[in-house]
């Protein structure tokens, strides 16, 4: 299956601001309150606030593209702080060569080499999927986990609109799990922002 469910799109259009950071709110719409890179839902991991704005070509190499817009990449912490300041050559418009590197999440390209299992579980399928797989750690089990959250909630969504038609033990035993699931967000929310 597909990695994401939705390509990020960045807006053509936006005002000039002199700092990167002034742009979060803009990208977290953008890119649907998920990591560009391993699609996390920003929910389960301290939301905004523990999300970072990620320079695409680092800023380390190419400070002229610090605020721009084009360069920037809502991204969870890990993917983050495990793509630091990769970049394969020395002209930010080469982002792979010989098929290492890394692709613009937002190009529908970076999908050709990144799948998910029935698990969950990030999986690459090229060579150059491979690299990124290693680059930014998307083996971890931390990106099942965080899949199968947003499967469970989205499976009691589509039990809450259906309520009136569970019987009475059904809709009792929704509940309770409703409760335990909402529970455990809660506490992971809480837990992130630590």
């Amino acid at each position: 299956m597909s990695l994401r469910r939705l390509v990020p799109q960045r807006r053509s259009e936006i005002k000039q601001y002199a700092t990167y950071r002034s742009y979060k709110r803009f990208l977290r719409e953008d890119f649907n309150k998920r990591c560009g890179y391993c699609d996390a839902d920003d929910k389960f991991l301290g939301a905004a606030v523990a999300f970072h704005v990620d320079h695409f070509a680092p800023q380390k190499k190419f400070d002229e593209l610090k605020t721009d817009y084009k360069n920037l990449i809502y991204s969870c912490r890990f993917c983050n702080g495990a793509k630091s300041d990769y970049w394969p050559s020395e002209c930010h418009l080469t982002s792979v060569i010989d098929e290492e590197g890394i692709i613009d999440p937002c190009d529908s390209e970076y999908d050709k080499h990144l799948a998910r299992n029935d698990k969950g579980y990030i999986y690459p399928l090229t060579k150059l999927g491979g690299f990124i797989h290693r680059l930014l750690k998307l083996g971890l089990t931390r990106h099942s986990v965080l899949w199968k959250l947003h499967r469970i909630e989205e499976n009691l969504n589509k039990m809450d609109r259906q309520r009136d038609r569970l019987s009475e033990e059904q809709l009792t035993t929704y509940q309770l799990l409703s409760s335990e699931y909402r529970s455990l967000i809660a506490y992971i929310c809480e837990y992130g922002d630590k």
